[in-house]
């Protein structure tokens, strides 16, 4: 980067300013042996692009003109066209359309996590029910073992173990 003198940047060796004769300021590269009406300096001070623009600015390339005849004009000197249109509205129609879909797909995304809750929450549901209905019942065995265990010939069905494994693969099964 050129060294600074009395806080401004000077040109870039082998360029040098001069003026047209309406007075506009155009930049000759004599190391190439063209001219721009781009100040080379602008490459350090501008933003490069719309999307790096702040506030009211225009990008390294754009000017803006006035004629007394139409008005507020834009010149882009990169592409060597003009305009009348402002071109930040048009990047602002495009930021805005970008947030629109932006917005639609993180709807959409977050419609899908909210499904994939749902489904999750009811699994979490089914499983609680099912280890309540598990521990009652070990619970209820636990409670009965002495009457499992007794000389008594009749066990009670409720305790059966061929009836605990048909209500496990039951409950499996919900």
């Amino acid at each position: 980067m050129p060294r600074r003198r009395n806080g401004e940047i000077p040109l870039p060796d082998g360029w040098d300013v001069a003026q047209d004769f309406d007075g506009k300021v155009y930049f000759i590269d004599h190391n190439t042996r063209k001219t721009t009406w781009i100040d080379p300096r602008d490459r350090f001070t501008k933003p490069q692009t719309f999307a790096d623009c702040i506030g009211n600015e225009l990008p390294l390339g754009w000017e803006e003109a006035y004629d007394k005849h139409v008005g507020a004009y834009y010149i882009n000197h990169v592409n060597q066209t003009t305009q009348l249109e402002d071109p930040r509205q048009e990047w602002r129609a495009i930021q805005e359309a970008m947030l629109r879909e932006y917005l639609h797909i993180a709807h959409d995304v977050l419609e899908a996590k909210k499904e994939i809750y749902d489904v999750k929450h009811q699994r979490l549901c089914l499983a609680q029910d099912e280890y309540n209905h598990l521990n009652n019942a070990l619970t209820t065995l636990g409670a009965s073992r002495t009457s499992l265990c007794s000389s008594s010939s009749s066990l009670s069905t409720k305790y059966d173990p061929d009836l605990l494994k048909s209500d496990v693969a039951l409950a499996r099964d919900r």
